[in-house]
């Protein structure tokens, strides 16, 4: 048990550096604390469970070729999600026809996958999914991984002004379609209540 809990305080970063000693553990660790995160990351870019699956893999497969890049003075999120997001817009560019005519505005959701397991919390981000991708993926990173605005500003490769416009955006967009879902699902009077989001 004492050990369980030692190996919950190592740091990604410290887990990255054990990766490129040459560590599997560590690595699979990384890949056990990621995988998840990174579905629903790239979700809103690609079209199909299986290709964002791939791209995960794809992910790992790159960082753990690469490991030895990896500046560990640096948050180890910020390096991952930058070369997801790399290979997620060579992806979508090889793909743009297919993906244009297939993506729904609304992606259904699946309990089981949500990283966070709240009601509040799961409305919130079924919804964002539906807003552009650059919107969602910069409210991602920063209520989700807790990315300050410049690591953000790496990973999407925009500047800390651009990024602080987006997540401005993003916040007011998401703000409209979580009101008309409100709207839409429940009836109440005038003067009720005011639904309280933590980003908005």
């Amino acid at each position: 048990m004492e050990r369980a809990s030692q190996k919950k305080q190592v740091t990604d970063e410290e887990l990255a550096v054990e990766v490129a000693s040459g560590s599997r553990a560590a690595f699979e660790e990384l890949v056990c604390r990621y995988s998840l995160r990174l579905f629903h990351f790239l979700r809103p870019r690609i079209s199909t469970n299986q290709d964002i699956e791939d791209l995960v893999q794809e992910t790992f497969l790159k960082a753990f070729r690469n490991i030895d890049r990896y500046n560990p003075e640096f948050k180890f999120s910020t390096w991952l999600y930058t070369v997801a997001i790399r290979l997620a817009i060579s992806h979508y560019r090889a793909n743009k026809p297919k993906e244009l005519s297939s993506i729904p505005n609304h992606v259904p959701v699946d309990p089981e996958e949500i990283v966070t397991r709240k009601d509040q919390s799961q409305k919130i981000w079924a919804i964002a999914k539906s807003l552009h991708n650059k919107q969602y993926e910069a409210l991602w990173l920063r209520y989700m991984e807790d990315m300050a605005v410049k690591d953000i500003s790496l990973v999407m490769n925009k500047t800390q002004v651009q990024i602080r416009v987006l997540l401005h955006r993003a916040r007011l967009n998401l703000g409209k379609k979580l009101n008309k879902s409100i709207q839409i699902t429940e009836t109440r009077p005038s003067g009720s209540v005011k639904h309280k989001y933590s980003f908005l």
